[in-house]
């Protein structure tokens, strides 16, 4: 069976099937992992080169990350975590969310936000490895 084969002529879908398209998920998860890294990147550079140590520098990369996604969040996303980042849909439907209990749409939600942020370990190494270089090239061997 072709994943990339377009569905049969007069196919339906069952209602609890998820509206999004697996080519243009992986896309954008491979954009925002990107974006991410850059921005974290970034302000480990900036951060290194403005000398900041200890949590001064943390608090950049926290504030320029928060930022990075509000940018694409208005930009890009246009409001809209639930049509563009995976983590923010749900494959149930509400009924069966209210059933279960499990405080329905606004905490996946926030699930979609917090993928928005791109906060994780990757991003992080990343920032570190260009804080403590750009720290050391300009501070340390003056």
């Amino acid at each position: 069976m072709n994943p990339a084969a377009p569905p049969p002529t007069g196919a339906h879908l069952a209602p609890d099937a998820s509206p999004l398209h697996p080519p243009s998920v992986m896309h954008n998860t491979r954009i925002l992992s990107s974006l991410g890294t850059l921005s974290a990147c970034f302000s480990g550079l900036i951060s290194g080169i403005l000398g900041f140590t200890n949590l001064n520098g943390f608090l950049l990369y926290l504030i320029s990350s928060i930022f990075t996604s509000f940018i694409l969040l208005v930009l890009k996303c246009n409001f809209d975590v639930r049509r563009y980042i995976p983590q923010a849909h749900s494959n149930t439907s509400s009924a069966d969310n209210q059933s279960s209990g499990s405080g329905g749409g606004k905490s996946i939600e926030w699930k979609g936000y917090w993928a928005l942020t791109g906060i994780n370990q990757e991003n992080l190494l990343g920032f570190l490895l260009f804080w403590i270089g750009s720290f050391a090239l300009i501070h340390v061997y003056d």
